[in-house]
């Protein structure tokens, strides 16, 4: 067991205590120049010993409070609505954060390549479940996202059995801006007010057509999905 302050302490003293005794010794011609501490009475030394261990007995355990773990959210995190977030791709240092700060039910990943290794194996071990629906971002000039598979992604994503959950693509930018940008329409938010959150996350390289997109994205099958399952309206 390591020593503690007071136990170091005691024996600063008693060492002082043996080295004026040892001095004492020299003056009355009792001792000489070539004593040490390990010479010294091993009477003393073993009465000192025993009164150190029942001074250590009789002294309750401090136990010291671990340092809390650091808190590390994924890059571009925000909240969302209700139990709903987005980011980036997390990275192995964000796991704890997922796992045990938003307690994650689900993940949502809106590209379609795999995951690096270490998010799948993560994502198995803590029982997360993993939706991916693979999609483009929309780019000049003819690749756009398939509106039934952002529609595909926004009844995962609504459905409170698979909440909490996280939404990401790779920056946590475009793809998932779209998505975001689509779900604030269900809440009614006003087009400046759904592209100024876009652009705030988009920053410095939003783009037009992800903005066109939100604007012109048809959300009646979306609408009829989430009513008929009393989704609506989306809980803050």
């Amino acid at each position: 067991m390591p020593e503690s302050q007071i136990d170091q302490l005691i024996k600063s003293e008693t060492d002082d205590i043996i080295h004026q005794e040892m001095n004492l010794l020299r003056e009355n011609e009792f001792g000489n120049d070539n004593h040490s501490l390990n010479d010294v009475d091993p009477v003393i030394r073993q009465e000192l010993g025993e009164l150190l261990e029942r001074f250590h007995k009789t002294m309750p355990i401090v136990v010291q409070p671990s340092p809390p773990r650091e808190v590390v959210p994924p890059e571009n995190f925000s909240h969302v609505v209700g139990e709903i977030y987005r980011s980036s791709v997390p990275r192995v240092e964000n796991f704890h954060f997922l796992q045990h700060r938003l307690k994650l039910k689900s993940v949502l990943v809106l590209i379609p390549e795999e995951l690096p290794a270490e998010n799948e194996d993560f994502l198995q071990r803590a029982d997360i479940h993993l939706f991916q629906v693979g999609m483009s971002g929309n780019k000049e000039p003819f690749v756009n996202i398939p509106s039934d598979l952002l529609t595909r992604a926004m009844e995962i994503v609504l459905n409170p059995a698979n909440q909490p959950i996280l939404i990401h693509c790779n920056r946590g930018k475009h793809r998932t801006g779209c998505l975001i940008g689509c779900i604030r329409k269900l809440q009614n938010w006003s087009l400046t007010m759904i592209f100024d959150e876009y652009r705030r996350f988009a920053f410095p390289k939003a783009r037009a057509l992800d903005q066109q997109f939100i604007e012109m994205y048809d959300d009646e099958e979306i609408k009829r999905i989430a009513n008929d399952n009393n989704w609506l309206p989306i809980q803050w």
